[in-house]
């Protein structure tokens, strides 16, 4: 099973690809320049003292006293009882405390996982405008990463921030000072690009600390249970043993007093269980799981706009303090919204896509629907109709008819007449195509332009445009689209070469072309890079954890 590279952000002249849990960067000719990996002890939880700083556990009790011991004169071997070689086998047995990691099939040591969501995979990925610096989403342990960018591909971890709740998208402020995180349970919080001192030291405490010697953590141990039972106190009274009118007044009063100590303490257990010990800040929720937010401008006026399960688009204040205000909202999808852009160039126009059969453009200052295009009647026409395909390289002809759109991205490219117009490209799970519709200026209709087939029926996972020379960057572009390679007609019949990646040219007035497949930087990178924190998933929670936007259809039971 091969990982894909499943995330895409141009960053100036660098690309930078996820893969797993790791982030791989590009110049634009895809020729590898760095990989920033998953910290392991991180993947694996905290890290475990060595085999030497365990506690080592008592031997087990034998049935039979152990047998006396000859004294041997010079030149006589030892006779060995089998029961004392048998007693001997046990004492060397290693505890279950004192295991090694196994090894799998390949002789490297893999963490293996539960759940596909105890994957490290990244999840989002993000970039100022300056491109000074990258900011990352772990979805395993609920992590935002920021890292610094020197320009040429090398990213130095910053900081690392546990939110309280696993954030699902993420959008940095016009100004490169705040990242804006929302979370699967309809919250949006506020956090500085940069942690403060302060917050630093407070992340420090939270990471895993060295094993201290064991007779302090006795005697603390021993003096917090002592401080615990003298804190707990329980009345032995009860209605039945007290009957005098004061007493029992006495005895309500103590009852009161110890649901009010039980509510605090768990409200702290609660406090401390979360570890968000850093600057945060929530600025407005919803009612229903949050799917995507951005932040559009109108004038000097700044707008955070968030979609969410239940088909809503809402518009806020974008001034932090003020966040919490309602402007608007953008109502008209008859299922979830999980996919927001805002045009380059066009300020003032949203784009949306979701579980329906149709991309929306807004006017989202109004709340008005100005257009909107068709995504499932282009599947139909090329024949790539979205099925219900849940195991990698295997195909199902029945069709679902639905489409969930995963990715959206808007890029500005030049026409055949010179102008130049804003291009949409809409990635829905599980079709093995990407729809590219144009956008012109001044116009607000989404034309559709060219279905692209991907080769060999693999579905596609992020799409990127990267620009060409420097004199005419938007004459020059190549298209760039990461596959599943353990999806599609190719992989069930070539496993041993799938296809990882495709790359498009762009020629004006005839739209794109297929150029290359799977570039060879790539392939050196993931080969470069070697093992992944998340190289130890299965195939069938890989496939959960790539195609988990659907997922946000609602049933019956959710009606119930």
């Amino acid at each position: 099973m091969a990982l894909p590279y499943h995330m895409l952000k141009v960053c100036g002249d660098i690309l930078f690809a996820a893969r797993g849990s790791s982030i791989h960067s590009f110049n634009l000719n895809l020729e590898p320049l760095g990989t920033w990996k998953y910290p392991v002890q991180q993947a694996s939880g905290p890290s475990a003292p060595s085999h030497s700083q365990q506690p080592r556990e008592p031997p087990a009790p034998q049935s039979k006293p152990p047998s006396k011991r000859r004294k041997l004169e010079a030149g006589q071997e030892p006779v060995i009882n089998s029961q004392d070689a048998d007693a001997d086998a046990d004492q060397e047995t290693p505890q279950p405390g004192n295991r090694r990691r196994r090894r799998n099939k390949s002789g490297s040591h893999e963490p293996s996982y539960s759940s596909p969501h105890d994957v490290p995979f990244i999840h989002e990925l993000s970039a100022t405008t300056d491109g000074r610096h990258i900011v990352a989403i772990t979805g395993s342990d609920k992590t935002i990463w920021v890292f610094e960018h020197d320009g040429a591909g090398n990213l130095k971890e910053l900081s690392r921030r546990m939110m309280p709740k696993r954030p699902c998208s993420i959008a940095i402020t016009p100004n490169n000072q705040t990242i804006l995180s929302a979370d699967k349970f309809g919250d949006v919080y506020a956090l500085p690009l940069i942690p403060t001192p302060a917050d630093e030291k407070k992340e420090q405490h939270l990471l895993p600390q060295q094993p201290q010697d064991e007779s302090k953590d006795t005697t603390a141990a021993t003096a917090q249970a002592q401080a615990q039972a003298q804190a707990l106190f329980k009345p032995q009274a009860n209605e039945f043993t007290v009957h005098t009118k004061r007493n029992l007044m006495a005895l309500e009063n103590q009852k009161l007093a110890l649901q009010l100590k039980t509510a605090e303490e768990k409200h702290a257990a609660a406090a401390a269980a979360n570890g968000a010990e850093f600057e945060h800040t929530l600025l407005l929720g919803h009612v229903s799981m949050l799917t995507a937010v951005v932040v559009a401008t109108a004038g000097p006026r700044e707008f955070i706009i968030t979609a969410d399960r239940d088909e809503h688009i809402r518009l806020s204040r974008g001034r932090l303090d003020q966040a919490h205000i309602i402007e608007g909202f953008c109502l008209g999808h008859d299922d979830f919204v999980s996919r927001l852009c805002v045009p380059p160039g066009r300020p003032e126009l949203l784009i949306s896509g979701g579980g329906g059969d149709h991309l929306f453009v807004w006017d989202w200052a109004d709340g008005t629907l100005l257009s909107k295009a068709n995504i499932l009647e282009h599947a139909h026409d090329a024949a790539v109709v979205p099925t219900t395909t849940t195991t990698p390289g295997e195909s199902d002809e029945t069709e679902t008819k639905k489409i969930a759109v995963s990715r959206l991205y808007a890029c500005q490219l030049v026409e055949e007449d010179g102008a130049v117009a804003n291009w949409v490209f809409v990635v829905s799970e599980r079709v093995p195509a990407v729809f590219c519709y144009s956008l012109h200026a001044g116009a607000s209709t989404l034309q559709h332009h060219q279905t692209i087939a991907t080769p060999g029926g693999a579905f596609p996972l992020d799409v990127a445009v990267l620009y060409g020379a420097a004199d005419a960057p938007l004459a020059f572009a190549r298209l760039l689209v990461t596959l599943d390679p353990n999806s599609g007609l190719r992989a069930a019949s070539s496993p041993a070469n799938p296809p990882l990646a495709a790359v498009l040219g762009w020629a004006p007035g005839s739209g794109w072309s297929n150029v290359l497949q799977t570039p060879p930087g790539l392939i050196t990178a993931a080969a470069a890079a070697g093992g992944d924190a998340a190289a130890g998933v299965s195939a069938e929670d890989l496939h959960k954890i790539l195609y988990s936007t659907d997922s946000l259809r609602k049933t019956s039971m959710d009606f119930e």
